[in-house]
Parts: structure tokens; C-alpha cells; sequence
């Protein structure tokens, strides 16, 4: 057996499992899709073992990828290092950097890490929060860009999109509006535009409603929703198993598509955000979601 493990093959094996995807994967790396499949396969013959399980709609290590990935991360870590001593960046300084829970956060995580091994002297801090608390924090300056959720018909001038999908009424299963119910809604809370587009189609059909749960996680709101507490909205992306689309509520009461977009703040036009903002559209920017 060989044993030289080819770093090339180490990172794409690290953005599937941390990204859960191939063609995100590929977005991340810069790569074709068949040039990342190709590097795990070859590592997977080099090793004899199966490391990525190909089961599902979500890529994920198998025991054998898991033990080579424990060490692959330390490897790829310290082969950045020593890059960066060799060839050390001029960046530095320090990013406040919002999201919300609806992005990739394996993902988004993994390109900050990288990030931040490529230019030492950088420190982002990464802030998990509801879009409209993002936006209102870099309007104030204490967040320098965001990663926010929008309606495609809202987006301002400044917001580049990442990526759109759909939203849809989400019930537990077997859930069924007999007319005249007053339904309950479950919520990200007061404040959440999500909640304010739901009021208002149920008001424009003369449904009544009143609000059973507020949750600002989508952990949360699927517990809530699939526990029969309510019904809700979820953008597609954030729909699993324990819930299910109400389609006569869709054509009802129909919905916009939602964006994922990235904003900057007042120091839009320093380099060190500029850099960022270019690696991060070139890692998250993908086709809608459907």
C-alpha cells in the first residue's frame, strides 16, 4: 500500500463531510464535481476502506472516515501553517462576522477555519443570530458583514445572493385544516419576517389563528411543529423528516422565495474584507435550492 496520503484528497474528503455534498464541495475547493469524487475514490482504494457513506441525500463519514478525517484535519492544519510561515499574509485585523442558523454552518465554519490558518493575523468572530438582528447590528457597526435571510422582492442594492429557495408551510404529519379551525402558529418570534408574512396570508384568507410557540431555532421549530403544536413556516433547506409540507396551503396561500445573501458594513472597502467577502461568495455562492 502506498502510504502517502495526498493532502489534495485529504481536503476534499474534510469539505464533504463538513459540507455534507459533493457539488458543495466543489464550490468550496474550486473543482469539478468529478475531480473531488475522483480524489476520495482513489483514496478510498489507496486505504482499502469506504470513508464517505453515499446513503442519503447528506454525504457522511463512515467509522473509517471519521478515524481518517481525526487525523487529516491536524495534517491539513499544520500543512497550512507551515504555507503561511513561508508565504505569511499581509491581512490582519479582526472581522465580526453574522449568520444565521438557516446557512451551512459546517460549512460556513469550515471556510472561516481556513480562513483564518491562511491569515493568521486575523481573528473573526462568528455571530449565530436571527436576520433582522444581523442587519440591525451592522446598521449600529458592531457587525462588520452579515450572512442574512431576505425576501428575493426586498433585497437591497448592497446584498450579493448567495443562494434562493423556496418557503412552505410546514405541519406534522398526517395534519389536516378543517375550515373554521382557529390554527395555531409556531414562530421564530415577534419580530421575525417569517412570522409577519404567515399573519398576514392567513388574515388576507379570513383564517383565524393565534400563536402557539415562539422559537428562534430551527431545532425548535421543528420540535414544536412535528410535536403538533402548531403549524409553521420553514425555508426548504430546513425542512427534515419529522415534518411535512402542507401543499393545499401552499397553492392557498401562496409564498415568496427567500435569498441568502451577504451584506457589508461601513468598512466595506478595507482589503481584509474584501478578501473575505470574494472567498466566501466563491464558497457559499451556489444555484437555488429546490
Amino acid at each position: 500500500m502506498n502510504q502517502r496520503l495526498s493532502i489534495d484528497a485529504l481536503r476534499a474528503l474534510q469539505s464533504v463531510i463538513d459540507t455534507g455534498s459533493m457539488t458543495r464541495a466543489s464550490q468550496q475547493l474550486n473543482l469539478s464535481q468529478s475531480a473531488v469524487s475522483w480524489k476520495i475514490k482513489r483514496l478510498e482504494e489507496q486505504l482499502g476502506r469506504t470513508l464517505v457513506d453515499r446513503q442519503g441525500s447528506i454525504l457522511t463519514a463512515t467509522v473509517d472516515g471519521e478515524a481518517l478525517l481525526s487525523h487529516g484535519r491536524q495534517i491539513l492544519h499544520a500543512h497550512d501553517r507551515a504555507l503561511a510561515h513561508f508565504s505569511p499574509s499581509l491581512l490582519q485585523g479582526t472581522v465580526r462576522f453574522g449568520a444565521t442558523e438557516q446557512m451551512s454552518l459546517p460549512q460556513l465554519a469550515a471556510l472561516l477555519a481556513a480562513f483564518t490558518h491562511e491569515h493568521p493575523q486575523v481573528d473573526i468572530q462568528l455571530v449565530i443570530e436571527q436576520s433582522h438582528v444581523l442587519r440591525n447590528a451592522l446598521d449600529h457597526g458592531t457587525l462588520d458583514l452579515v450572512l442574512h435571510q431576505q425576501f428575493c422582492d426586498a433585497l437591497s442594492a448592497e446584498d450579493i445572493v448567495l443562494a434562493t429557495e423556496p418557503i412552505h408551510w410546514c405541519v406534522p404529519p398526517g395534519w389536516r385544516y378543517q375550515p373554521g379551525d382557529n390554527l395555531k402558529l409556531v414562530s421564530y418570534g415577534p419580530d421575525c419576517f417569517y412570522r409577519r408574512l404567515a399573519e398576514e396570508r392567513l388574515r388576507a384568507a379570513g383564517i383565524a389563528y393565534k400563536v402557539s410557540v415562539e422559537c428562534p431555532s430551527v431545532t425548535g421549530m421543528l420540535a414544536a411543529i412535528s410535536a403538533g403544536m402548531g403549524v409553521g413556516l420553514l425555508s426548504q433547506q430546513s425542512i427534515d423528516r419529522r415534518v411535512q409540507i402542507e401543499t393545499v396551503f401552499d397553492h392557498m396561500l401562496p409564498l415568496p422565495a427567500v435569498a441568502h445573501a451577504l451584506r457589508l458594513g461601513a468598512k466595506r472597502q478595507q482589503p481584509l474584507l474584501q478578501t473575505l467577502q470574494r472567498q466566501v461568495v466563491q464558497a457559499l455562492g451556489k444555484a437555488a435550492v429546490t
